[in-house]
């Protein structure tokens, strides 16, 4: 298969798993935020700096170093795994011991017994990262995007049937556990690969070289990602906490999924034409003006119908959350660019070039999130958009000595997606004003929306909408 054909048929199942997994996992999010109070979701959200950190410790970067590697051996994934093991459990013990200070710090006694189940994620976690590091250097997406897709049904339902039953947060908390457990299972089922008793210093030492510079520089983008759930639990309250991570859930599936399976796609890809430096820039234009057309036609919808969508889809008590998933959708426009520049250091091997750009990055971010978080969530998050658009330039830098593509070369590139989208949101907005009924609304919106984007299509001819188009009937041909 062509590596073009390659990159489809990955693109294909990513976006299917990203749509399918996602829309279970959405659906159930607003039946539950229906049943359940902010005070809940909110709950969750202050675990997740601790589950996150923790989970990034034990990925250590090993991933992307046994990608990247082109003669990977027994011994490399044998060594990692069992490294891996021994930090979740080290990790998991300190979560255990420590939860009493965490609830202690958010004056939340609900938050220990929350963190012991959902700490025992990092080691199901550990047990799942040779197994997905192999099916993606083979460019299997097919095999991980039904997994995770059996995995969310079946944890969906059984979070649904915890809710009714009058449980409350621990439908969310066993929603996030079980559907990582599900995950491990079907993996190890469907992957032929076990473990073997061999185990070496050099295989070891050898991969944590290239990847500890990652591990800080991740570890770095991960309380970043997170800080803001651990300044609004902590500074204001579990309930403003959950209006947040609501508006979030609305706007991240789709960031994330959009650019984590680009990147997915991408790294091995890359990987492969690390040392083309032509070709190279080349696939990477394609990406970044294939994810931006994407981001941008998602995002601006969002913005521009969250007030329906919220107050149709989890009711009035989540008013709170219309604006702040607004301004969220700002920095999931461009967090598929970020990802991608900084995807291309790693590939190239610069992975200390990586860690000194996160570090240059926090040292701006800090003393803004200090000083916003005195203020309101609002400016909070109005600091949060900011810091993305600056971040943006930042991860850019590089990538012009890399491939000789500067920033203005990416902006002229991806310019014309923002405009469209950007107008695209302007007629929604102007929806709103209609003296009509929510539903009436979105609907108008949407069908607005779809034949706005069906004349941009037909006059403006951009590749990147033919490719969705010819992408479109592949899938068509293929499965109907």
């Amino acid at each position: 298969m062509s590596l073009k054909n390659q990159t489809i048929n990955g693109f294909s199942w990513n976006l299917f798993e990203g749509i399918f997994s996602q829309a279970v996992i959405f659906c159930v999010g607003i039946l539950l935020a229906r049943i359940l109070s902010p005070e809940d979701f909110g709950l969750v959200g202050l675990t997740t700096v601790f589950i996150a950190i923790s989970t990034t410790i034990v990925n250590s970067g090993f991933t992307q170093a046994l990608i990247r590697k082109i003669d990977v051996t027994e011994l490399d994934y044998n060594s990692i795994f069992y490294v891996n093991i021994a930090t979740a459990i080290v990790l998991y013990t300190i979560l255990y011991f420590t939860s009493g200070i965490i609830a202690a710090f958010f004056k939340e006694p609900l938050l220990i017994p929350i963190v012991k189940v959902i700490g025992i994620g990092v080691i199901v976690s550990a047990l799942t990262l040779v197994q997905r590091s192999i099916l993606t250097r083979e460019l299997n997406f097919k095999l991980q995007a039904i997994i995770s897709i059996i995995s969310s049904v079946v944890a969906s339902t059984i979070s649904l049937i915890i809710a009714y039953q009058g449980y409350g947060v621990w439908s969310l908390v066993f929603l996030n556990f079980l559907k990582q457990l599900f995950n491990c299972i079907l993996l190890w089922i469907f992957n032929s690969w076990r473990p073997q008793f061999i185990f070496s210093k050099n295989c070891f030492k050898e991969l944590f070289w290239y990847s500890y510079k990652l591990l800080i520089s991740e570890l770095i983008n991960t309380v970043y990602s997170n800080i803001y759930y651990f300044i609004i639990g902590k500074v204001y309250s579990p309930t403003s906490l959950g209006y947040y991570t609501r508006a979030d859930s609305f706007q991240k599936p789709f960031a994330s999924n959009i650019s984590l399976g680009i990147k997915r796609i991408s790294f091995p890809i890359f990987s492969k034409i690390q040392n083309n430096e032509k070709e190279l820039k080349l696939k990477f234009r394609k990406f970044i003006r294939f994810n931006t057309m994407l981001s941008s036609l998602i995002m601006f919808f969002l913005m521009g119908a969250a007030k329906p969508i919220v107050l149709i889809l989890i009711g009035v008590k989540w008013q709170t959350s219309i604006f702040y998933m607004q301004l969220l959708c700002i920095p999931g426009l461009l967090y598929g660019l970020q990802i991608l520049n900084l995807n291309l250091l790693t590939v190239k091997g610069f992975s200390n070039l990586n860690l000194k750009l996160e570090v240059v990055k926090k040292i701006v971010l800090i003393p803004l999130v200090i000083v916003s978080s005195f203020f309101s969530i609002e400016i909070l998050l109005y600091s949060f958009v900011g810091f993305s658009i600056i971040e943006f330039f930042i991860n850019s830098f590089y990538t012009n000595k890399l491939i000789k593509y500067s920033i203005i070369e990416q902006l002229k590139d991806i310019f014309i997606f923002f405009i469209i989208g950007f107008i695209g949101f302007l007629f929604l907005y102007l929806i709103l004003f209609l003296d009509i009924s929510l539903i009436y609304t979105l609907i108008f919106q949407v069908i607005f929306y779809i034949m706005y984007y069906v004349l941009i299509i037909y006059f403006f001819r951009l590749p990147e909408f033919k490719e969705i188009l010819i992408f479109i009937n592949s899938i068509k041909n293929k499965y109907f």
